[in-house]
């Protein structure tokens, strides 16, 4: 008891004592036995409501000592009744958090609370916190005076801890379904693996990075001999840590963790590997390469975790992730909840690394083929560009090609092989060959659309083709075409008469219902031919003649130079919005007397590639 603790002032409950000895008396007393009868009867039911109620109840006087606890309430706080008698509320329970504030509230106001508080008790000797619901109110004396404050408690820690689950439980759901969606909603490789990086900072971590196997320097997991090699595709930090953490691997750059490090026993092993509280000695275990301890020791971590990026026996790469300074370090509940996270991301963020690398792939068979040599006739000019879809696109099969034939004449073909990806790349290919060795035969161009139909069903390519085919004869001031199911043509003639030709359609190729019809039409010198794949004109918020419209009245004027013409064309039918890739192919036959070739700085055939993708 503290110092300066006064005598306990008398109960207000009576004690059961005290019940026996009234009702001595009132079986003695005369005249007012009855209604002393039905008192006694009523005190009594109330002490036994009181003493037998399964909730605790106290009452405290206006100093907040106790007066009276029943058994149930003794019990929650860890101590006999006959203990609280007479003593503060706060020397009984010291760590229960703001009890006494809040109790002097409802004495001060005289407005009733029900309020939840938390803290321990000597009831039970744990770390872990407890939560207690109360009913209070005041109590006045017959005068108005204050007596004190009464009070009924339940505990309610399992109840809260249960919902307390159920919150965690959906949040981690909704977290994890926040993984998929993040990294499972786009194909870019980039973005899916930045936006696994920041959803875990700062959430779950101050650092965090998203490495992926690099497929040429380690095709499988490094054994004890050889080092491993990742490429760094994503990072997320504090804005703190921005400056010593920029030291630490820069987008794009590879990353090298040396054979029997810990990136390397994660990927063999399948399984996160945890450091907590690490030391110099194990942060430079960290570290991927020698050279960079220092950066990672300047970090100031507290933990880390090293994840794996795996689906199912495919590894994919592996994600890092640190806590520095004064952040929590990171516990075995976290460890199990980047575990779940990293698993749901690992599917999405592998499916953008194969689409990536089959992108990759196939736009280096339209480079390798558009970029091989062509050559024109005397007396035209030709520039051609080739430009992959848009954002979430796959490469597709569309190609341009230019040769040149006997007779000072010059064949232009523009292709489109239905779908996208390796195959279709690998399709334009065969298609792109068997139309160059049949058109130095010196065919006309309806026959050699023919005979590649013949080649293709002979070959069974599996997939069919649009191809238009322009033979141009500057000396006889002519062009021929031969269309097999393409974008018709745009003639533009020197003096400014634009004219989308409305040629004979046949089935495209590898249909195997080929009859195809030859068109000419005159062809003045300086005049300007455009042929384009269908992606330049059509898009899916706008039909294909809305497109040739707006490609039929393009302000172009044949005299300009050719890359003036070209970005004339991209600019106003703006195929970066297109989910199709687009081949265009400009070709000009030289006016009288000029000499000038506006291309002669490139070769015939220029292809323009607006960039290397991002991986």
């Amino acid at each position: 008891m503290s110092g300066d603790q006064v005598q306990p002032q008398p109960p207000i409950l009576l004690t059961p004592a005290d019940l026996a000895a009234l009702s001595e008396a009132v079986r003695r007393s005369e005249g007012v036995q009855e209604h002393a009868e039905r008192l006694l009867a009523e005190l009594t039911l109330t002490r036994q409501l009181l003493d037998g109620c399964p909730a605790g109840v106290a009452v405290l006087d206006s100093e907040l000592r106790y007066l009276y606890i029943n058994d149930a309430l003794a019990r929650l706080n860890g101590l006999p009744a006959e203990d609280h008698l007479g003593r503060r509320l706060r020397d009984i329970l010291p760590d229960l958090e703001s009890s006494e504030q809040l109790l002097g509230q409802v004495l001060r106001t005289g407005a009733p609370q029900v309020i939840t508080v938390g803290g321990q008790t000597p009831a039970v000797d744990s770390p872990d916190k407890r939560w207690w619901l109360g009913a209070y109110h005041r109590l006045d004396g017959e005068s108005g005076e204050v007596l004190g404050v009464a009070g009924v408690v339940l505990e309610v820690t399992e109840a809260l801890r249960g919902r307390e689950h159920l919150v965690r439980a959906g949040n981690r759901m909704a977290l994890l379904d926040e993984a998929n969606r993040s990294t499972g909603s786009t194909l870019d490789l980039g973005r899916a693996c930045q936006a696994l990086a920041d959803l875990l900072v700062p959430r779950f971590a101050d650092y965090a990075a998203v490495d992926v196997v690099d497929p040429e320097g380690t095709p499988r997991v490094p054994s004890e001999r050889y080092p491993l090699r990742l490429r760094r595709i994503a990072l997320s930090t504090t804005p703190e840590l921005t400056e010593t953490t920029s030291r630490m691997g820069r987008l794009g750059e590879f990353v090298v963790h040396r054979a029997g490090s810990p990136m390397a026993h994660v990927l063999a092993d399948r399984s996160p590997l945890v450091l907590s509280h690490p030391d110099d000695e194990a942060m430079r275990q960290f570290s991927p390469s020698s050279g960079g301890e220092e950066h990672y020791l300047q970090m100031g971590a507290n933990s880390g975790i090293y994840l794996p990026l795996a689906v199912r026996d495919d590894l994919v790469g592996a994600v890092m992730v640190f806590r520095v300074g004064d952040s929590p370090p990171l516990t075995a509940e976290d460890t199990g909840l980047l575990g779940d996270l990293t698993d749901r991301a690992a599917t999405g963020i592998a499916h953008a690394v194969r689409f990536t690398r089959e992108h990759e792939t196939a736009l280096e068979m339209q480079r390798a083929f558009l970029n091989a040599p062509t050559v024109t006739g005397p007396g035209v000019e030709t520039l051609g560009r080739y430009l992959p879809a848009g954002s979430g696109a796959e490469v597709g099969g569309d190609w341009f090609d230019t040769l040149a034939l006997p007779h000072d004449r010059t064949l232009l073909v523009v292709g489109d092989v239905m779908g996208h990806g390796i195959r279709a790349a690998a399709a334009m290919s065969e298609y792109r060959s068997v139309l160059r060795t049949l058109a130095i035969q010196g065919s006309s161009p309806d026959f050699i659309l023919l005979q590649a139909e013949r080649t293709a069903l002979t070959l069974e390519l599996d997939r069919v083709a649009t191809c238009l085919l322009a033979l141009l004869d500057p000396r006889q001031e002519r062009v021929t075409f031969s269309n097999a199911g393409h974008v018709p043509p745009l003639l533009v003639t020197p003096d400014g008469t634009r004219t989308l030709l409305n040629l004979p359609v046949a089935p495209p190729l590898g249909v195997g219902l080929g009859s195809f019809s030859a068109t000419t039409v005159p062809l003045p010198p300086g005049s300007l031919l455009v042929l384009c794949t269908d992606g330049l004109v059509e898009r899916r918020d706008r039909d294909i003649e809305t497109g040739l419209r707006t490609f039929a009245t393009l302000p172009l004027a044949p005299g300009e130079p050719l890359p003036a013409l070209l970005d004339t064309v991209i600019s106003h039918l703006d195929p970066s919005t297109s989910e199709d890739d687009v081949a265009v192919l400009l070709a000009r036959t030289r006016a009288p007397g000029s000499d000038r070739d506006d291309t002669s700085r490139l070769p015939a055939g220029w292809v323009n590639w607006p960039g290397s993708p991002p991986y």
